[in-house]
Order: C-alpha cells, then sequence, then structure tokens
C-alpha cells in the first residue's frame, strides 16, 4: 500500500473461504477489509481468489477468478470489483454497450475481413521473406483444401476470440473509476460507477490480438499484458499483433473423444514470418480511431516493452528482428510522433528480459542495463539521451533492480556476486563523489540467494532467502540508509519460515551439495556441484549422472533451493549413485565474454565443455569411469542428446527430455537472438543440429 507501510492480502477465514485482510507491515496485526461471506458470486458459491490488485485510491480491490490456462500461466478468468466501505461486489463485463458510431466505423473491419477471421484452417505454406509477405486468416478457404473441410479442425489453440465472455488482464485507471481489460482479442473498458462497458477495438479475432500477445512474444520475451493505461486516465496505449502471415502449426488431440481434432497455433520458426505488430493509443472514453506510434516502417521489428511517463509521453524499448540493438524511443500520445533516446548495440545480442530500462525521477532520467563493458551492469543517462555515469562497476554481473531511492540517490541492485553461484542485494549511489569509480555495498549478508523486493517508500524490503540445501525463508526487514552497510537490512519479522518443510528434510538427512570448480583443458574453471551419498567414500568407485541445462545465461550452479529436482537427486544419492551439476561456457553470469562467446554456434562449445567434464570425472577416484551418464530438459535435453552423440563412449547412457533437435525447427525470436536465421547462417545451424 503507499508508503509501504501496510500490505493486503487474501487469508483463508475462520469459517471457510477466504477474508481480505490489510497486513501493518511492522507488527503484523491484521485488519479484514472484506470478509469471506461477502465474496460470493450470484449463485451464492465463494469466490475463489487467484489474485487480487488493489485500486489506486486503495478504496477497492480486482479479484480475478474462475481462470483458464492461455500458454504457460492462467491469465483469462473472471474479473469482479470489491467495494471495501459497501463490501459490495460487481463483475466487471455484464453491460455492453458498443461504442459511438464513429468509433465503430474507424476500428471495426471490413465486411469482407471480418469473414476471413471467422473459422479456422489447416496451415498452408506462405513463400517469400520474413515478415514482408501477406498471408491468409486462419478461417480463410486455401486453394487444394477441398469444401466441407473435416469437422475435427478445430478454432485457434488457447485463442482469446474462443472465450470471448472472460477476461484479461483488468487493471484500475489511475483515477479508480475504470476498469480496462481484454475481452475476445479486443479492449474494453467498464465504467465503476455506471456498469458501462465501451469496446474500443473492433478487428479482434484468432488472426488479430489487441491488448494482449502472440504465443511468440509471450515465450521469448516474456510479455502478455500489452495495454497501458496513461497517467490521467485518458487514453490507452496498446499493442496490436497481427498473426496472420505467421504460419499456422497443427496440433493433434486423440485423447479427447473417439476421433481426434486439430486446433493450430500461429508458431513462428526461426527465418519464418512473426506477427505483425503496431503500438497505438486510443480514447478510454467512447474509443474511437487509435493513433498509431510511428516505431518504425521496419515489420519484422519487436517493440518489446512501453510504458507511460506522463499524460503524453510514451516510452518505448524497439530491438531489430536480429535483437543486437536496443533502441529507448520517446513517443508522443498526441501526434504519434517518434524520436530516439538512445541506443545499446552488441555483436551477439541485447537481452530485454526483465527491466532492461528503469524509468526513474518522474520520467526526467532513467537506468539502462547493458554489456558494454564486458559486464553486466546499468548506466545513468537524462532524458535527452546523455549519458550522466556508470552505476555498477565492473567484476561482476549486476542483474535487475530491487528498487531506487530518488530522494538519497539510490539504487538497490541485485548481483551474482561475490561468486556467480550467488544472488545479493547491493546499494549503488547514482550520484557519488566528483569523478569517484562506480561502487556498490554489498547489503545482504548470508551467502546464498537473495531475492529482494523494495517496498514503496523504501522504509521496508521483503527478503526471500535460501539456499541449495534450505528451503526459502520469508522476511521482512527495515531499510536504513545511514552506518553501517552490514546493518542497512534490520530483520523486523518473519513471514514464512518453512519450518515444517525443513524439519522434513532434516529427518531425511538431505546431504547438502558440495560446490567446487572444474578444470577445462585449457584452464577455464567452471562452477559445479556435486551430490554424494550418505556415508561417502571418496576411495570408492561410484555410478555418476549428470544434470544440464546450458542454455545462454540459465546457470543451473546456484547456491538456491531447487525442490523437486533436488528432491529427484538426493533420492538417486540414496541408491548410490554421485549426482553433478556443472555451468558450461554460455550458461553462468561470468561477464559477456562468457555468456555470449557461443554465439552463432549454440551447443557446440557447451557440449565439448561437457565431454571434457565428464573425461574429469572418470579420473577421479569417486567414480566408476565407465558408469557416466547425462540427463536435461527442454535446452538442457538437446544438450544431453548432442553431448551424447559427439562424446561416444564417454557416457554410458542419457535421458533427453523435451530436446532441441534442430534449431531450424523451434520459434523465432529465441533461436535468432543466439543464431540469426536459418538462411544467413547455414553452417551455424548445422554444426548445431
Amino acid at each position: 500500500m503507499r508508503g509501504g507501510r501496510a500490505y493486503v492480502e487474501v487469508r483463508p477465514a475462520a469459517g471457510g473461504g477466504t477474508d481480505i485482510v490489510r497486513v501493518d507491515a511492522a507488527t503484523g496485526a491484521a485488519t479484514v477489509l472484506v470478509p469471506a461471506s461477502a465474496l460470493r458470486d450470484d449463485a451464492g458459491r465463494a469466490i475463489l481468489i487467484e489474485d487480487l490488485q488493489l485500486s489506486p485510491d486503495e478504496q477497492k480491490a480486482l479479484l480475478f477468478h474462475n481462470s483458464v490456462r492461455v500458454w504457460r500461466t492462467n491469465t483469462r478468468g473472471t474479473f469482479h470489483v470489491v467495494d471495501f466501505a459497501t463490501h459490495h461486489l460487481t463483475p466487471i463485463a455484464t453491460v455492453t454497450t458498443p461504442g459511438k458510431p464513429g468509433a465503430a466505423a474507424a476500428n471495426a473491419p471490413s465486411a469482407a475481413g471480418a469473414a476471413a477471421s471467422s473459422g479456422v484452417r489447416v496451415r498452408i505454406t506462405v513463400a517469400g521473406r520474413p515478415d514482408t509477405v501477406g498471408g491468409q486468416a486462419l478461417g480463410q478457404r486455401t486453394a487444394g483444401v477441398p469444401a466441407g473441410a473435416p469437422s475435427f479442425i478445430g478454432r485457434g489453440l488457447a485463442s482469446g476470440a474462443v472465450d470471448a465472455d472472460l477476461q484479461m488482464f483488468a487493471k484500475f485507471s489511475p483515477d479508480s473509476r475504470s476498469v480496462a481489460y481484454v475481452r475476445g482479442n479486443n479492449l474494453w473498458v467498464t465504467e465503476l460507477a455506471t456498469g458501462r462497458a465501451t469496446r474500443l477495438t473492433y478487428d479482434g479475432s484468432d488472426d488479430v490480438i489487441n491488448g494482449t500477445t502472440d504465443w511468440v512474444y509471450e515465450e521469448e520475451l516474456g510479455l502478455r499484458d500489452a495495454f497501458r493505461w496513461s497517467p490521467d486516465s485518458r487514453r490507452i496505449a496498446y499493442w496490436r499483433f497481427d498473426q496472420s502471415a505467421v504460419p499456422a502449426y497443427p496440433i493433434v488431440d486423440a485423447t479427447d473423444g473417439q476421433y481426434p481434432t486439430v486446433s493450430v497455433l500461429r508458431y513462428p520458426k526461426a527465418g519464418a514470418p512473426n506477427s505483425r505488430v503496431k503500438v497505438g493509443v486510443v480514447a478510454a472514453a467512447g474509443g474511437g480511431p487509435t493513433r498509431w506510434l510511428a516505431v518504425g516502417p521496419d515489420t519484422g521489428q519487436y517493440v518489446a516493452q512501453m510504458e507511460w511517463l506522463d499524460a503524453d509521453s510514451i516510452a518505448v524499448l524497439r530491438m531489430p528482428r536480429r535483437q543486437n540493438r536496443l533502441d529507448v524511443l520517446l513517443a508522443s500520445a498526441t501526434t504519434g510522433g517518434v524520436r530516439g533516446v538512445v541506443s545499446d548495440e552488441d555483436s551477439a545480442y541485447v537481452d530485454v528480459e526483465g527491466s532492461p530500462v528503469t524509468w526513474i525521477d518522474g520520467g526526467r532520467r532513467f537506468l539502462l542495463r547493458s554489456d558494454r563493458t564486458g559486464w553486466r551492469g546499468f548506466h545513468l543517462y537524462d532524458r535527452s539521451g546523455r549519458a550522466v555515469r556508470q552505476v555498477t562497476p565492473d567484476g561482476a554481473d549486476y542483474l535487475e533492480i530491487a528498487g531506487v531511492d530518488s530522494a538519497r540517490g539510490l539504487a538497490y541492485v541485485s548481483a551474482a556476486a561475490p561468486t556467480p553461484t550467488q544472488r545479493n542485494l547491493y546499494r549503488c549511489a547514482l550520484a557519488p563523489a566528483t569523478n569517484a569509480a562506480p561502487a556498490c555495498v554489498r547489503l545482504t549478508a548470508a551467502d546464498g540467494t537473495h531475492s529482494v523486493e523494495i517496498a514503496p517508500g523504501n522504509a521496508y524490503a521483503i527478503d526471500t532467502y535460501s539456499t541449495a540445501a534450505r528451503p526459502p525463508v520469508a522476511s521482512l526487514l527495515t531499510v536504513a540508509v545511514g552506518g553501517d552497510a552490514a546493518a542497512a537490512l534490520r530483520p523486523a519479522r518473519v513471514l514464512e519460515d518453512n519450518a515444517a518443510v525443513a524439519a522434513r528434510l532434516a529427518a531425511l538427512g538431505i546431504a547438502a551439495p558440495q560446490f567446487f570448480r572444474l578444470p577445462m583443458p585449457d584452464g577455464t574453471l567452471l562452477d559445479a556441484y556435486r551430490i554424494v551419498p550418505a556415508h561417502f567414500d571418496s576411495a570408492a568407485r561410484h555410478p555418476v549422472l549428470m544434470h544440464v541445462y546450458g542454455g545462454p545465461a540459465a546457470p543451473q550452479v546456484s547456491d538456491a533451493w531447487s525442490g523437486s529436482r533436488l528432491m529427484w537427486h538426493q533420492l538417486l544419492a540414496q541408491q548410490g549413485y554421485i549426482v553433478v551439476v556443472v555451468d558450461n561456457r554460455g550458461a553462468a553470469w561470468r561477464g559477456r565474454a562468457f555468456r555470449k562467446g557461443t554465439q552463432g554456434r549454440l551447443g557446440v562449445q557447451e557440449s565439448q565443455d561437457q565431454i571434457d567434464a565428464a573425461r574429469w570425472i572418470a579420473r577421479q577416484t569417486w567414480a566408476e569411469p565407465t558408469r557416466i551418464g547425462l540427463w536435461g530438459w527442454s535446452y538442457g535435453g538437446y544438450m544431453t542428446a548432442l553431448t551424447l552423440a559427439r562424446g561416444g563412449a564417454v557416457f554410458k547412457a542419457g535421458i533427453a527430455v523435451a530436446p532441441v533437435v534442430d534449431w531450424r525447427f523451434y520459434d523465432s525470436i529465441y533461436t535468432e537472438r543466439y543464431m540469426w536465421t536459418p538462411q544467413a547462417n547455414p553452417n551455424g545451424y548445422q554444426a548445431s543440429a
């Protein structure tokens, strides 16, 4: 809540159901805002709250429930607004009032276009170079597909046009008077005082998506919620995706009845057409024509992020399809005009996961994340694009901003330091003494992994701490600025200690993983750990199972709780196996050269590192050299298959789960980030297959 001295959460009620309560951060004292008895739908059934969003005026909350899965997560469902004063519960989508005739004319598709998007077809081949060709709508009849197509052809997989009565990503306007949401792949706004629902876009279909994203943007850019309220509550900026050029991939379900059904997924493989993406601004009251932002004519580019800075200015992050440059743009919502602020280029790729740009000081300055010095770090710029200073020092990778205290000129940053296997919170000065080198001080004391969130007002923080042998403990901390850095984060109270889990683990005699560094033939030391059986005898030979993921910037050798995977490995150790995990080159947070040295030839260096690691293990007194295996999932499955194919007799067996076997068949954004296209890099694709 405002000031960060209280928060709202959902708790089980004594008589069943759940209460919505306000919790005092310092004391933990709870006050019921809405009792479980008021949280029931029109049929009298208890609402099972899956997510809660507080209104900006803190007088209401949005409740998300009755959800269905969309790709990886449940993001489509039902929203209600509950008033804390009256306990009145109102659905956000009950009365539908079309926009004014002018708005309908401006946004509605043509009759031909609407007809073309009404159904689903089997995939056709679309020729031409990526992102420059036209395509056919999923429902459009295709030459070669006979009339009276088979009845087993279904709708687009997880299409928002199918579940038009469910809503996505509802959020309050900044003035708390309205709620905007996606419904049927269109944007809507409901005025809370009257219940009037207004449709803002009219072309949503299986092929056209407004306000949320296509599959590949969600999977590889982490973008799902694709609209933003303006600070004055008058306008909404949103993404629009046209998938019609993306080849459709058939998904056969032979388990749901006597006959199979076929759904389709718009799946852009490496080098194939992507969705055409635009970003625009529409009036929140009544809709009307969309003002499209002039973010560039390149139909293959990515618009990775967008946020309002003030009532007219919108910050946009743009990348070319090759993903080797990040452009920070400022756009005018009124005119649609755009100017470049700064660009960050890399001969390999620019990473936009998380928050590559953090705006501070009311939009007057921003922190840009970059690898430009050879280490991942943050650089301060003003709004004109002038570089102010480097904020984080070289020598370690600084990963994400946990919070910014603009009044005191401080940034709180998570770093893979003091070793790459740990995560700690550091405090960095935004404006140090004149000509002073960048300096950051460590605040979290215990070795392991700390995931820290700084509360609004910078008075409190929540630290979720774990190690490879200790389940997470969530604690509330007070944040002090002056004095010794070791006392900057002071424990206030424990929010969740997972004591019952820790006790069960202790009873099982779980052995802590042993961290070490494993030498490569060229002298490079790779981070590794091993799990050994109880009463381990280092002079006795044991079978060894290696585990790998190995993908770019995706370390597995972390001093952090890994849950079910750790339990699986501990079970193997109980059966007499030694489990070894090694982070090959490309995987760990050890500077740009280590992370990006695999560019253009995924799997080649990584698999060689795993082979050399297995050979080193085979020479140890505790390993049985004829019984070394390897297993992995996803990228790890790919690594397992490739490593065994290249490693020959080094390995006795392998388990490759859900592997990529040829990067030409994987999705465009992930694959091209590291490999570019098959057309431009045929030798790299061949070597990596």
